[in-house]
């Protein structure tokens, strides 16, 4: 389930930052005094039941369109019924708070808790863009022409957009990965000496650099898949709210039901989308946990391999649908095992002979084809028994770097990469079952090393010794 807290110290200091903004809105506005209460109040309760409204896309994404709409539009309006709109930011950063605080409550009653970084967003986005157009409006825009209005607004609603998918992604980058607590390297302390070897200081200096442009590309990466999975809402809202901006000054508080109308058929038709691919995902959940009831695999083997396996994806920068195939083909991955006379000790197939490895792989790569829709998948699970280093030097490889094929596959980088992530996760998992104790990932973590550049994909092995380190 999601929580209200920050999960990360990034998350923490945004979360402080919007706090202390709402406090210092809610001291100028006592300050000021409200104006236009009435019209404030209808912005505040559509707000709120656009957020009670609120649903969960996939990937976790939560997405209010009704009260993204209303909460920009009362941002960027400036006439209603005929009559200037005098409100100022302060005002519209505290009735998109608590508006968007009161509409939460029904969906944490249901068990439904928006997340921190949603509910930061939408605050900070809406405040920034209030602060700029208010300020305008009530200065050297207070008597712009309808084009140049227009203009403005489209300009705005457009920076809200950028700034809540950048604003995501910097919360997806900086969460703390959902690994169970046998991955953690245990704290040792030690005391910090400071390096006076030249080539000591060279070497760190790099790997920090290394580090910083390894964190901007994830952030890029990041950044590109938030535009691309709201790509379907968010310019409906922006346009939305540009309309409701406008057509609020002829039409008054009429606007915001007309507005309403289109953004409830479009969150009927997502959420249709939402439970289909719901119950999509269930299923492939439930069939995975065949090998666990049958005894061929330990509890929850296929869900651990699942988190660990996109976590080292989203590391490595990989996009939304290749994540999606890899989370299918983690999930599966063991379902040849049913083929199998007896049941390997564990269920671990990192000790296995390779034949054997070789024919769970295909036999569940198999089963798997059968559904006809999950073809990319069944080719990244028949690839994973195939050690790295087959035919890495082959004209034709790629794997990220320029291996395509290194799997002995005829598959895409992407489905080799997942390939790769999935053997990766799987092993580090069996090694780490095999001997439980405190040290088991750190065991563990020495073999992965070992095969390092043979058996597994170094970028592969590099990402989960970060993840590691860093959870």
């Amino acid at each position: 389930m999601k929580s209200l807290h920050p999960t990360s110290r990034t998350h923490a200091v945004l979360a402080a930052a919007t706090v202390l903004g709402f406090l210092a809105a809610v001291v100028r506005l006592c300050v000021d005094g409200p104006v236009q209460t009435r019209t404030a109040l209808v912005f505040a309760a559509v707000i709120a039941v656009g957020e009670a409204m609120r649903l969960t896309l996939p990937n976790g994404r939560d997405n209010a369109p009704l009260a993204a709409t209303a909460g920009l539009g009362y941002a960027l309006v400036y006439q209603i019924g005929g009559h200037p709109a005098a409100w100022s930011a302060a005002q519209v950063v505290v009735v998109v708070t608590i508006a968007a605080a009161v509409g939460s409550v029904p969906q944490i009653l249901a068990g439904r808790p928006p997340g921190a970084g949603y509910l930061i967003r939408r605050v900070g986005v809406t405040g920034f863009i209030a602060a700029i157009a208010r300020t305008m409006l009530h200065g050297e825009l207070s008597n712009a022409s309808h084009e140049e209005l227009l203009l403005l607004f489209s300009g705005l609603a457009c920076i809200a957009l950028l700034l809540d998918t950048a604003w995501a992604a910097v919360f997806t980058t900086t969460a703390s990965p959902d690994l169970s607590a046998a991955y953690q390297v245990p704290m040792v302390q030690t005391v910090p000496t400071i390096p006076t070897d030249p080539a000591h200081v060279r070497a760190s200096a790099k790997r920090e650099d290394s580090g910083a442009r390894r964190r901007i590309n994830r952030f890029l990466t990041s950044w590109g898949r938030e535009c691309a999975a709201t790509a379907r809402v968010c310019p409906a809202v922006a346009a939305l709210s540009v309309a409701v901006a406008l057509a609020a000054s002829p039409l008054g508080l009429w606007v915001l039901l007309i507005a309403s109308a289109p953004i409830l058929v479009m969150q009927r038709a997502l959420r249709r989308y939402a439970a289909i691919r719901a119950t999509y995902q269930q299923t492939i959940r439930a069939l995975s946990r065949i090998t666990d009831l049958a005894g061929y695999t330990e509890p929850g083997h296929a869900r651990r391999v699942c988190r660990l396996a996109l976590a080292i994806g989203r590391e490595l920068g990989m996009g939304e649908p290749e994540l999606l195939d890899l989370e299918y083909a983690a999930l599966l991955h063991d379902l040849g095992q049913l083929s199998l006379a007896d049941p390997l000790p564990g269920g671990a197939t990192v000790s296995a002979p390779p034949a054997v490895v070789a024919e769970v792989a295909a036999r569940g790569a198999e089963v798997v084809r059968q559904t006809g829709v999950l073809d990319r998948v069944a080719r990244v699970v028949e690839a994973q028994s195939t050690a790295y280093a087959f035919g890495a030097d082959r004209p034709d490889a790629a794997g990220g770097n320029g291996r395509r094929g290194a799997h002995g596959g005829d598959g895409s980088a992407d489905e080799v990469r997942a390939a790769a992530i999935l053997r990766v996760a799987n092993d580090f998992e069996d090694l780490c079952n095999a001997e439980p104790g405190p040290l088991a990932h750190t065991d563990a973590m020495a073999r992965i090393r070992l095969g390092d550049g043979g058996t597994y994909d170094p970028q592969v092995v590099a990402a989960l010794a970060r993840l590691v380190r860093a959870f």
